[in-house]
């Protein structure tokens, strides 16, 4: 693959198949420095990647130390001193020297975080706001010659636009630079849970249904808002450091309002588009007409493999695994971990029912299907699997959150919020719109707990009970306000005098009123 860096970006894309961005920067390979000490730093200057004065003032430092090291030592000195990125060092060792900047000089590139069939992906830098944003590059030669591509591109910017969910990877503008077309998004520190279950193995019953049941909320939401993602798969899914999971990569999206012009067809155009281990069958045949249940079976085909570590059909070629799409039953889920519940057993299975009327109808019908198995404390990820990025990286990133490690995952502290702050479920709608469904008032009356704590859906009280307030699972109520007694009214005494002190007046009047 190439990947130039002369003049502008050259080749382009999504970093969902490729290596997680951590690992990205152990994989690298140094390229030698054979320039000089001087050209190589004619070429950091002219590319304006660290300013000025800084650079000045650090290379005086050196002088005073006892003098600027050799080339190879000098770009070490420079990343270790957060400076630059060793994505730009190699770049420099090999004479590049333009191309960092995009957007009129808007986004300073740091790092690549990924490349594919269409563009690349960056981690890059808003020059103003200090921001971290990934870039995603469209193939400046796909957007000269491939109508296809660039329409799908600025489908997926429209798309992506739209939705607006914790669990699902936000994007901020849709860009032009010449012929450089890319999308802003938000960056997400993690890791994919195809890399996760690759390096750690299947996952336990609890962690496994908890991210699923978050890609089942965002899901949701993008089912409602008209679109179907048609290629969720593990290595689309990244989990943060907080245990959040985001639905990434938009760029097969189906969306009601396209279909209805034809365009899905139009770009569809009869190829088969996702992922063999994880398309639905009807996709496999016709994919430009499918709608959320082909997001329930590639959900199903995910969680299955969280929950066995291998996907529904491990042998074979890409034709013959859509063939067994079609035809052919997968090993049960329990047969391969006899410690998966048959209960969710028989879950996972309706999700990858070939006929997708014999599937859940619906992703918030998942959500709830899968709320049973998803009771425990879930931690965060391993800190271990997402190493501190680069320096020149966390000066950009700037202070994180606090970096106290929480004893809960993120069933009281995410999924809980998430519904709260923007719920995308049905029964959250009914919620809001008055609905008096107990399982919407379930869900929409969760409150948030402190570390270390968890929130499920209450138990529902009687009417007129004195305990009409949400409870958390271990049934403890909400510490009620002491009530106030009533206040005290005048005493009697006062009262007696004041109806006296009347009836006098009147008496005085009407004896005036007679004389």
């Amino acid at each position: 693959m190439n990947r130039s860096f002369g003049g502008r970006l050259s080749f382009a894309v999504w970093y969902a198949d490729t290596v997680p961005a951590h690992t990205v920067f152990a994989l690298r390979v140094r390229m030698p420095v054979s320039a000089s000490v001087s050209e190589l730093l004619d070429r950091l200057r002219k590319s304006r990647l660290v300013p000025v004065d800084r650079l000045e003032g650090f290379l005086a430092a050196l002088q005073t130390a006892g003098g600027i090291p050799d080339s190879a030592a000098l770009l070490d000195r420079l990343v270790a001193a957060g400076m630059i990125t060793r994505f730009h060092a190699d770049k420099l060792a090999a004479g590049k020297y333009k191309g960092f900047q995009l957007g009129d000089d808007r986004y300073l590139i740091l790092d690549q975080l990924g490349a594919g069939g269409m563009g690349q992906v960056f981690l890059a830098e808003h020059a103003q706001m200090r921001r971290l944003v990934a870039l995603k590059v469209l193939d400046p030669r796909a957007f000269e010659n491939d109508p296809v591509a660039r329409e799908r591109f600025l489908r997926e910017a429209r798309a992506a636009g739209t939705l607006d969910h914790p669990n699902i990877v936000r994007v901020y503008d849709l860009c032009q630079d010449g012929k450089i077309l890319f999308l802003v998004m938000e960056y997400v520190e993690g890791l994919s849970l195809q890399a996760l279950v690759s390096h750690n193995g299947p996952l336990d019953v609890a962690t496994a249904c908890h991210y699923a049941r978050q890609v089942a909320f965002g899901l949701a939401h993008a089912h409602e808002m008209g679109f179907v993602h048609r290629d969720i798969k593990p290595a689309n899914l990244i989990l943060e450091r907080t245990g959040l999971v985001k639905v990434l990569d938009l760029g097969l999206v189906w969306s009601e309002a396209d279909a209805a012009t034809g365009l899905t067809r139009q770009l569809d155009n009869k190829s088969i588009l996702g992922t063999a281990d994880y398309v639905a069958p009807e996709q496999a045949v016709d994919s430009s007409t499918v709608d959320a249940r082909a997001d329930i079976y590639s959900l199903g085909a995910t969680l299955y493999f969280l929950l066995a570590g291998r996907p529904l059909f491990p042998e074979g070629r890409t034709a013959q695994k859509l063939v067994w799409q079609q035809i052919k039953e997968p090993v049960p889920v329990d047969r391969l971990r006899p410690e998966v519940p048959p209960d969710l057993a028989a879950v996972v299975h309706r999700m990858l029912k070939k006929r997708p009327s014999d599937r859940y109808a619906t992703a918030a019908e998942v959500f709830e299907a899968l709320d049973p198995f998803d009771r425990a404390d879930v931690p965060p990820p391993d800190p271990a699997l997402l190493p501190e990025p680069p320096l020149r990286v966390a000066l950009a990133r700037g202070p994180g959150p606090n970096p106290t490690p929480r004893t809960s995952g993120s069933t009281s502290q995410i999924l809980v919020a998430a519904m709260r702050t923007g719920g995308s479920s049905a029964k959250i709608k009914n919620e809001r719109d008055g609905s008096t469904d107990s399982d919407s008032a379930q869900i929409a009356v969760v409150a948030v707990t402190p570390p270390g704590g968890r929130v499920a859906p209450p138990a529902q009280t009687e009417a007129g009970s004195d305990d009409d307030t949400a409870r958390t699972p271990d049934r403890r109520t909400a510490p009620r306000a002491p009530e106030r007694p009533p206040p005290a009214g005048p005493p009697a005494l006062l009262i007696s005098l004041s109806v006296a002190l009347v009836l006098a007046l009147m008496g005085i009047v009407l004896l005036l009123l007679r004389k």
